[in-house]
């Protein structure tokens, strides 16, 4: 839907479209439970997660589109339940009922958003708002675990362990144990596919053909088994295609088995007095077959019920569970959806999220930022106490202060479907509050000209504001808002958010570690911060926080004129270049390809980050800007100064590089001379300073100097030196008209 005015006739066939959509919509939803139920659903649910597997799938966003997606196994799982069980068929094709499912249920998906074509207004701002709320169903729609697999489990376990007792006593077990119990379905299936994917790879090797491919297959079967497959495989065994083709169905059949499981296996370790409570509230995570309604249907893309509870009942105590990854996605919020029963629990429950928030938000602070200061409930007035402001946390490291704000509310249900009210109500909570009250902190910084006093919980600290050179604003969030925390001039012009509000980042506490472990370097997690507003503030994209820190791993947001042109830049689905990789501790874990960067120029933020002089991280900042082909630059030009040099202590070499955007340009310079008195070597700073600024049209330098004959360490000397105007025209040299400052 376009943003701007639309013409009558566009209108129109905005409408039209929006009409046939409906349509498709509501054709292609009968057809798939006609699809679904046909034949056993539990057949063509496993090949559905089957293919997720296989195809390597992305928690966070698919991969390609023509990959099926987790939420769409969701779906697909909701629809099965929606009539009663089909008995097994032997004679079905589930290859293509499942074909056929899968299609319709992308087709099914694309129709349900395009609906909203209906909507279309000649009014602009109508049109504006509508993209918003477009926006964040979509979001919901599509995107699935928003926290990596371990922060879900963490997360989940310590919310349990807050809430035992009173768990216990609405449930009858304590609410670790169900959450072991879910652990134990995730690994069990995880371990499952993991042994199946392993043989499948032994027999599917390409080397082998005809009596070894066979042979392969069957080679850890019982006696029977290897017997009714050799029969079966007679008339095709010189066939190697045929083969294939015959061994694959009878490789998929053995999927179901794989999510099959048995109540009580679960809870053959859990303590004997809590084993039957565990199995009822598992029998409360477990649907029927024909338990989703007509009404569930209708709303199933943004308000699917599968995703709280994801197991499937069956006869005989047993239960299906449709792989690891909806419910590892989910598990939290299970845990959180059971709480919600009861008021008491719920309460608790809901004390136990904001504490874990604070608490998590603190130990990441500090653990990625150790040289920090970490100030936690922050108390300061500034009408003689009067009125007390507090910000949650504030951490100050060298000349920059980050001041954190935590909001753990939930975005209701309404909100994740579009609903305007509830959106703009949650929006306030979670992004627009906070943002003030942070501002409210920065402001005050601004300020003022001596050094401020503030209360905290690990007691009484100042801050110096001469001697601080930035400070960035965060709204950390305990549940992720997607692209709409970057969204937030087109919520303005939308009317979801003020027109006159400072917006400050929103990220959630998940992704903020996430960024924090794949960003390598202390000074490189402050840059990401501070870019991070700045890109906000600058550009107009779509992307959530992990797209953005892709971007980063891959450019440290050093992305020319396209931060200041205005163009869209769709950022969206850049996370995809993140992977998983196998992690002793944690099973899995997300990595990022660092930012093309020299030998050279990593020894340089090497030594920085050793050494840390006074303004290393603004120094870092600026070294942070710098891209691969001007770190190339810069390195050439030392080579060259330490040739001339080399044995001439009577030479001083220097020289500047001017780079950047338009509205960001900035000048390094590059000093290289024997070592000389410090009278000396301030007249070489001005020296070189004025011939890079003069160079370079800046108001401001940063130097790098190296002495020859060279030292063991990267550099000898980083500074910024500014360029002020003379107080008056009879200053001398000293009085100079330049300024050594750790900027």
């Amino acid at each position: 839907m376009s943003e701007g005015h639309l013409s009558d006739d566009e209108v129109a066939a905005s409408h039209r479209a929006g009409s046939i959509a409906a349509d498709d919509f509501r054709r292609t939803l009968s057809e798939l439970v006609l699809e679904t139920t046909s034949a056993d659903p539990l057949e063509f649910l496993a090949r559905a997660v089957m293919m997720v597997t296989i195809n390597g799938l992305n928690q966070s966003k698919p991969e390609n589109k023509s990959n099926l997606q987790l939420f769409q196994v969701e779906l697909i799982q909701a629809l099965a339940l929606s009539r009663k069980r089909t008995l097994p068929d032997p004679g079905a094709d589930y290859p293509e009922v499942t074909e056929r499912v899968t299609g319709l249920i992308r087709q099914n998906a694309q129709a349900y958003q395009d609906q909203v074509k209906s909507k279309a207004s000649p009014d602009p701002v109508e049109n504006r708002k509508q993209e918003m709320l477009n926006l964040i169903q979509r979001w919901t729609l599509a995107v699935r675990g928003a926290r990596q697999d371990y922060q879900t489990r963490q997360y989940a376990k310590e919310l349990a362990t807050s809430v035992n007792q009173s768990f216990r006593h609405y449930y009858g077990c304590e609410a670790t144990e169900v959450v072991a119990a879910l652990s134990a379905i995730i690994d069990l299936c995880q371990s499952r596919i993991k042994v199946h994917m392993e043989d499948m790879r032994s027999w599917m090797m390409p080397r082998n053909a005809g009596k070894g491919l066979l042979d392969a297959f069957t080679r850890e079967l019982n006696p029977e088994e290897k017997a009714e497959i050799t029969t079966r495989a007679a008339s095709v065994r010189h066939d190697r295609k045929q083969l294939f083709a015959l061994l694959w169905n009878i490789n998929e059949q053995r999927w179901a088995k794989l999510f099959r499981f048995l109540y009580v296996d679960l809870v053959s370790t859990a303590p004997p007095d809590q084993a039957q409570a565990i199995i009822s509230v598992l029998e409360q995570l477990s649907l029927n077959f024909g338990d989703v309604t007509e009404a569930d249907l209708q709303h199933l893309h943004l308000d699917n019920p599968i995703q709280r509870k994801p197991l499937i009942k069956m006869d005989g105590g047993e239960f299906f569970c449709v792989g690891p990854q909806i419910l590892g996605v989910h598990l939290a919020e299970i845990v959180e959806s059971l709480c919600g029963k009861y008021p008491k629990l719920k309460k608790a429950a809901e004390k136990a999220r904001a504490d874990w928030l604070e608490t998590r938000l603190s130990d990441t602070v500090r653990t990625f930022l150790p040289h920090a200061e970490v100030r936690e409930q922050v108390k300061w007035s500034d009408d003689g106490g009067v009125t007390t402001w507090e910000s949650d946390l504030v951490a100050i490291i060298d000349k920059t202060v980050l001041i954190f704000e935590a909001k753990s509310a939930k975005l209701c249900a309404p909100a994740r479907r579009g609903a305007f009210r509830s959106l703009k109500d949650a929006l306030n909570e979670l992004i627009v509050a906070p943002s003030s009250q942070s501002l409210r902190l920065k402001q005050r910084i601004l300020d003022a000209n001596a050094p401020l006093s503030f209360n905290s919980r690990q007691g009484p600290f100042e801050i110096h504001p001469k001697g601080i050179r930035d400070i960035a604003r965060l709204n950390i969030v305990h549940d992720a808002v997607g692209p709409l925390s970057s969204h937030w001039p087109q919520l303005k012009q939308a009317g979801l958010i003020p027109e006159d509000a400072d917006i400050a980042p929103t990220m959630s506490v998940f992704d903020l570690e996430t960024v924090f472990e794949l960003v390598p370097r202390e000074v490189e997690r402050c840059h990401y911060l501070t870019r991070r507003a700045e890109i906000e503030r600058n550009t107009i994209y779509t992307a959530d926080e992990l797209d953005l820190l892709a971007l980063y791993s891959t450019t440290r947001f050093n992305i020319g004129e396209d931060e200041y042109d205005g163009g869209q830049l769709a950022w969206y689905g850049l996370s995809r270049s993140l992977r998983y990789i196998h992690d002793e501790t944690r099973g899995v874990r997300l990595s990022a390809r660092p930012a093309a960067t020299t030998e050279f120029w990593s020894n340089i933020l090497e030594g920085l980050e050793t050494t840390r002089p006074e303004g290393w991280t603004r120094f870092g900042h600026r070294l942070l800007n710098v891209d691969i082909s001007q770190q190339k630059q810069i390195e050439k030009l030392v080579k060259e100064g330490m040739k001339k040099t080399r044995g001439r202590p009577d030479l001083f070499f220097h020289s500047g590089v001017t780079f950047g955007a338009q509205k960001k340009m900035q000048t390094i310079a590059v000093a290289v001379g024997a070592p000389v008195p410090p009278t000396q070597f301030e007249q070489n700073l001005i020296t070189c300073a004025d011939s890079a600024l003069e160079q370079g049209g800046q108001d401001e330098v940063l130097i790098l100097y190296w002495y020859m004959p060279r030292t063991s360490e990267p550099y000898d000397f980083i500074g910024v030196v500014k360029q002020q105007r003379l107080k008056s025209p009879l200053a001398q040299f000293n009085e100079p008209s330049w300024v050594l400052r750790g900027w």
